[in-house]
């Protein structure tokens, strides 16, 4: 509610405005009175009122100077001068004041009613705006500062600083990373289509660093995020990869049980190695492909143990006829890295897609051909699905039938597969590359056709592409180099300098029509960007054409 306080040196005048206006009707906290400045001053400080009403003529403190107190203050709190006939030379210093009404006595309570009702209405619009705005500068600020993390991320894994410069751009960035052991985890979840199943994962996921102290949250991928864990000893990085592992399975089975996989890379003692462990987390990636979901693997954990235990194990010098006829693990196999693979991940893929079948079984030229071209079908059905034609890879890499006639070792078939695979990756990656280029010219023209409108905001954005806000928030920075809130505000300025320098409109109808509830905000941002206030550079503008 808004609150209201009354100052009045008259106790009869006092009691009728408090009883005779239904205060709580009108959507007023009646949060105090006093007979006289001095008295009501401190309280005004205390309660912070939206609204004082006060008499012009009391002993102690007068009006105007309590006036004076309150606009020093509380700049934000409408003032209501109640003044007597006589009294009426005092209006010129109220109005310098900044007074919001001035009122002469005698004034009925309908009459009071009715300016309190109006100023009722103003301050909310006023609090609706400013929580528009506060939204607005935290939603430009996350980006921001989403940006500079993805930055950050990207210097810490490719090795081109120093610990020292590392240490520096950590604190730039509000990511002080300075311990004993750091490891690198590797988030992958395979997202379902339902958008509010992902803004549910990604919320309890962004809630990892609040939740585990010494746990920092990078996007890797649009489908992985590395996880930094820093600790003072390799003890303390098991519990915490444990308590990270424990969370992720939670809130993947509490967004819908969206299948996730976790690898980890080696702990590591410097900073510069941080590398290092990225590395070993995105080799032990590649096994997601050939284990169940929800896991946790890499480091000090036995992978090859894993996939042994997931396959079975045939007979020493036997062909595995039962991996022959079922073919369902490596078909996954070969569907979920055709979906989601990555080129720098093809050999390990490959490797290991050999290594889980077993020794015995790469052994024998059978089993070989059968492997190469039952992976040939799963990529040239996978083109298909695409709408490509997969004689276009036999094209570049040759025929299968001539491929396979020629395939003598593991290593011929591995070097056969790694070709196709690459070739079907790179036509993956051009159509997925056009897909999100569409994604994001629809996005933009629906931000070019509704930037002028107020409510206009990331999550408006984002719901019109059909992605959740993180990942547009992620596509939309890095195709274009800059954040949402920047092109946003680039519109709405641009539509600005129009409006400035082609029509004679006022700045307060300028800043409605560029998308601005409020002149003040508006004019802030116009200068904090150009260095000018509206006014000044449209009389730029103006001096500037008259002397051409």
């Amino acid at each position: 509610m808004v609150k209201l306080f009354l100052v009045e040196d008259e106790i009869a005048m006092r009691e009728g405005i408090r009883r005779r206006i239904p205060w709580e009707e009108e959507g007023v906290d009646y949060c105090g009175e006093a007979g006289d400045g001095e008295l009501a001053w401190p309280q005004i400080l205390e309660k912070k009122p939206d609204i004082v009403i006060t008499d012009i003529k009391m002993p102690f403190m007068d009006g105007l100077e309590l006036s004076r107190l309150i606009r020093q203050e509380l700049p934000e709190t409408k003032i209501v001068i109640l003044s007597g006939y006589t009294e009426f030379r005092y209006a010129q210093d109220a109005l310098r004041i900044g007074v919001t009404e001035y009122l002469v006595k005698p004034i009925t309570p309908r009459d009071l009613r009715e300016v309190v009702r109006k100023l009722v209405l103003k301050i909310r619009e006023e609090k609706q705006t400013k929580q528009e705005q506060m939204g607005l500068i935290e939603e430009e600020e996350k980006e921001k500062a989403a940006h500079q993390r993805r930055k950050f991320f990207r210097s810490l894994v490719s090795g081109d600083l120093s610990s020292h410069e590392l240490l520096v751009l950590s604190e730039e960035t509000g990511l002080p990373l300075r311990a004993p052991y750091y490891q690198m985890l590797l988030l992958y979840v395979q997202y379902s289509a339902d958008l509010e199943s992902q803004r549910r994962m990604e919320t309890m996921l962004n809630s990892l660093e609040e939740d585990i102290p010494g746990c920092c949250l990078f996007e890797n991928s649009v489908d992985s995020q590395a996880i930094l864990l820093s600790a003072a000893s390799p003890d303390e990085l098991q519990e915490l990869r444990d308590r990270v592992s424990a969370q992720v399975l939670s809130a993947a089975e509490a967004s819908g049980s969206q299948p996730f996989f976790i690898s980890t890379g080696k702990p590591v003692s410097h900073m510069s190695e941080i590398k290092e462990s990225w590395i070993e987390a995105h080799r032990a990636g590649s096994y997601r492909f050939f284990l169940p979901p929800n896991r946790i693997v890499g480091g000090d954990i036995p992978i090859h143990d894993l996939i042994e235990e997931s396959r079975g194990a045939a007979s020493p010098g036997q062909i595995d006829t039962e991996s022959l006829l079922e073919g369902e693990s490596l078909r996954n196999a070969w569907e979920s890295f055709l979906r989601t693979g990555t080129l720098q991940e093809i050999d390990d893929f490959i490797d290991d897609l050999f290594s889980s079948v077993g020794e015995d079984n790469v052994r024998s030229i059978i089993f070989l051909s059968y492997i190469t071209m039952d992976s040939y079908f799963s990529m040239a059905r996978f083109l298909k699905e695409l709408g490509r034609d997969p004689q276009e890879i036999s094209g570049v890499c040759g025929d299968i039938n001539d491929v396979i006639a020629s395939v003598a070792t593991a290593e011929d078939a591995k070097s056969c597969l790694k070709g196709y695979l690459t070739e079907v990756i790179r036509v993956r990656d051009s159509s997925s590359s056009r897909k999100n280029h569409q994604i994001l010219k629809d996005a933009v023209e629906y931000i070019d056709a509704h930037y002028t409108d107020e409510e206009m905001s990331l999550n408006q954005a984002a719901l019109a592409a059909g992605l959740s806000p993180n990942r547009f928030s992620a596509l939309f920075s890095r195709e274009m180099g800059m954040t949402f809130i920047e092109y946003l505000i680039g519109k709405r300025m641009e539509k600005a300098r129009e409006l400035l320098m082609n029509t004679d409109l006022r700045s307060s109808e300028i800043a409605y029509r560029s998308g601005y509830k409020d002149p003040h905000y508006f004019s802030a941002t116009f200068k904090k960007l150009h260095g000018l206030s509206p006014r000044e550079y449209r009389m730029r503008g103006k001096d500037e054409h008259e002397e051409e």
